[in-house]
């Protein structure tokens, strides 16, 4: 028998999630800090109701990624790439966050699910990488400003939304200061975890911007 290869995901961790707990250590959840809560949730020791102190929105999703199965992604199908262009994910309106990401098949599909299972709405402007995921698109100079510029272009997302503000992975975090040149839109750098993402946004005030 073949043994499968897959490819690697950066999945979020309990360092991560720490970032979009309250951070006081209350201990009304039965644990000591919001680490060892964290550690916890991330180990399905625990559940996300616990914290008396969590939003209702962030609560949501964390209790939503908590719940997600997420898929593998062999190596078989990278460079299997996805049409550059706009993606509307959930009921997008003009206050609605506007994401970059690369153009691998895979990478697009995992953002959607995340995205729709947290029911975050987003337009996804996806760059072309050439089918490479992100961080093989950094690494090969895939993922650039000259790209991000024309997809914004070519889709007229900005036609869509009251706001100038692009949401990058944290991976392409050095291209912050060239892309906003380029495209003269403000640059928010994301997570390095897509997983994270729904919650970054939440924490950030990006779901709705005016």
């Amino acid at each position: 028998m073949i043994e499968q290869e897959f490819a690697d995901l950066y999945p979020l961790t309990e360092e991560n999630l720490v970032e979009y707990l309250p951070d006081i250590d209350c201990g009304s959840c039965g644990f000591s800090s919001c680490l060892e809560f964290a550690e916890a949730l991330i180990a399905h020791k625990a559940k996300i109701e616990q914290c008396a102190e969590m939003g209702p929105r962030m609560a949501m999703s964390v209790d939503a990624l908590m719940e997600f199965d997420a898929p593998c992604i062999p190596y078989n199908v990278m460079m299997e790439s996805f049409t550059p262009g706009l993606m509307r994910i959930g009921a997008p309106d003009t206050s609605t966050p506007v994401l970059v990401t690369g153009n691998f098949k895979e990478t697009v599909r995992l953002l959607e699910s995340i995205l729709t299972v947290c029911e975050t709405s987003a337009f996804l402007i996806v760059s072309d990488t050439k089918g490479y995921s992100i961080d093989n698109a950094i690494v090969e100079k895939r993922f650039s400003p000259f790209e991000a510029l024309k997809v914004i272009t070519e889709t007229e997302v900005g036609s869509f939304v009251s706001h100038r503000n692009l949401v990058i992975p944290g991976l392409a975090r050095h291209l912050a200061g060239q892309i906003k040149q380029i495209t003269g839109w403000r640059v928010s750098v994301g997570p390095v975890s897509g997983f994270e993402l729904p919650l970054f946004l939440i924490k950030e005030g990006l779901e709705n911007q005016s």
